[in-house]
This record gives structure tokens, C-alpha cells and sequence, in this order.
């Protein structure tokens, strides 16, 4: 593991490797030994124990965007409450949303001006037609009942992207969409620093319509799915916390952790 360089991106510090097991696994490491804080990400060319949630591996070859912010907990803790911060992967979802498609419009893609399907699917990933092309990891680092510091990974499939996933993937350059992993992050920053904001005065109500315009099968039939049970039913709504609300046959639910798999 060796840094290539590091630099300032507006209020931003980003530390550039060429190669780490984790950007998440690393930026944990480095704020526990306060070696990097609030406010500063871990850039990498490609991860050799990428991982996304339930500890599922994230394949992670070069060419894509891998990287961890860090950002203040203790803010959001004490404007928000502790039930407000899984919200945050939400908000960085509808910041890359609107990252890609801004990018996709001004580049004309696809030609015959006909816009792309971009779509939030709950809890965490990015579909472009259907397909994945990126994903979303949160991790709190919690010390006495407060969230000291938040981690933000996120892997967007720019060049390449995974086979024979249990959901289709896809890349922005098969989608004719040509940005490096740069520029792409630094879109991204500028889109989430307004909505991060948006957040931590208000919490994710204010920006939940946002997230439900661009829902992956919003009011249509879904199957939900954590490590040990699955549940179908219409997708109805999110609450101000994130959480799905699922109409079955019988009653209508609120699911708290999962995954929308595929139909």
C-alpha cells in the first residue's frame, strides 16, 4: 500500500493509492489512529477485499472509482439523533444519482435524446437500465453511544464491472458515458456537499421525494431480502427514516435492513 499523492479538492482532502485491500477498511484504521479526520477520503485505483454490506465481496478492478469519506458524526448526532444516520447512504445515492445524469445530459447520451433509466434501488445501489453500475457502504464509528465519525464508501463501475452477479451490472463506458474516476468523484462532492447540508439541519424528510422520484420499482411488486428471510409485496413508500414500507397480501410492513432483489 503506498500513496501516489494527495490533494485538495475545494474543502476536501483526498489521499490517492494506487492499490489497498479496503478504502473503507483503511479510512476506519486511519481516524482511529487520527491519522486522517473529517472531511478526507481514501481514493484508490483498485481494492483487493472490497467489500459491500453483509460483508459481500465487491470486485474492484482498475479503471472504476473506489473511495471512503469521512465525515463528522458528532453533528449529525446532535442535530439528528442516531436513528437518522443510515439515512446518509440515501443521500449519497440521490448525489450520485444526479451526478451521472447531469454528466450523461450534457455529453447527449444516448443520441437519439431519449434520457437514460437512472434509479435509486433501496437500501444502497445505483441502477442504470436496469443494471447496477454502483454501490453504497456506511459505517459509523461509535464511542459512547455517539457517532464519532461517519464512512461513506462508494464504488461506481466506470470501465468494467462484475459477471454473473445475483443482479445485472453494468458500466458507464457500456452506456457510452465517458468520464474518468477523478472528475467523477469530484462531481460527485459537489452535488453531495449541498445535499449533506440539506441533511444535517434537517434530516432526510426534506429530501426523500428526491430519492422517491428516481425509486426502482416504486409502487410495483418487490422481493425484499436480508441474510435470513425474504418477503414480497408492493413497494409503497419510504418513511422520513428510510425505511421501506411494503403493502403484502396480509398487512403492510416497515422493513428496517435488506435488500430490493431480483425479480
Amino acid at each position: 500500500m503506498k500513496e501516489i499523492k494527495n490533494w485538495q479538492y475545494k474543502n476536501f482532502i483526498i489521499h490517492h493509492f494506487d492499490e489497498v485491500k479496503s478504502t473503507n477498511d483503511l479510512a476506519i484504521s486511519f481516524v482511529k489512529n487520527r491519522n486522517i479526520f473529517a472531511n478526507e477520503i481514501i481514493l484508490a485505483n483498485q481494492q483487493t477485499n472490497g467489500r459491500g454490506r453483509y460483508d459481500r465481496h465487491w470486485i474492484s478492478e482498475a479503471g472504476n472509482l473506489y473511495f471512503s469519506l469521512v465525515l463528522d458524526g458528532k453533528i449529525a448526532n446532535k442535530n439528528l439523533g442516531l436513528n437518522q444516520i443510515s439515512t446518509l447512504s440515501l443521500v449519497a445515492n440521490i448525489a450520485l444519482n444526479l451526478t451521472i445524469k447531469t454528466i450523461s445530459q450534457i455529453q447527449n447520451i444516448p443520441s437519439q435524446n431519449i434520457a437514460l433509466n437512472i434509479a435509486n434501488k433501496w437500501p444502497n445501489d445505483l441502477l442504470i437500465e436496469n443494471n447496477k453500475v454502483a454501490g453504497i457502504l456506511l459505517e459509523n464509528i461509535i464511542i459512547n453511544n455517539n457517532c464519532e465519525f461517519i464512512i461513506l464508501g462508494i464504488g461506481v463501475n466506470i470501465k468494467n464491472n462484475p459477471q454473473n452477479t445475483s443482479f445485472p451490472a453494468t458500466n458507464l463506458q457500456q452506456l457510452k458515458i465517458a468520464i474518468d474516476a477523478k472528475s467523477l468523484l469530484e462531481n460527485f462532492l459537489d452535488n453531495f456537499n449541498n445535499f449533506f447540508e440539506i441533511w444535517q439541519n434537517f434530516g432526510f424528510k426534506n429530501l426523500r421525494d428526491l430519492w422517491l422520484r428516481d425509486a426502482y420499482n416504486l409502487h410495483k411488486e418487490i422481493v425484499v431480502g436480508d441474510l435470513e428471510s425474504r418477503v414480497s409485496g408492493i413497494f409503497e413508500d419510504l418513511d422520513e427514516f428510510g425505511n421501506l414500507i411494503l403493502k403484502t397480501p396480509q398487512k403492510t410492513i416497515k422493513i428496517f435492513a435488506g435488500d430490493v432483489l431480483n425479480p
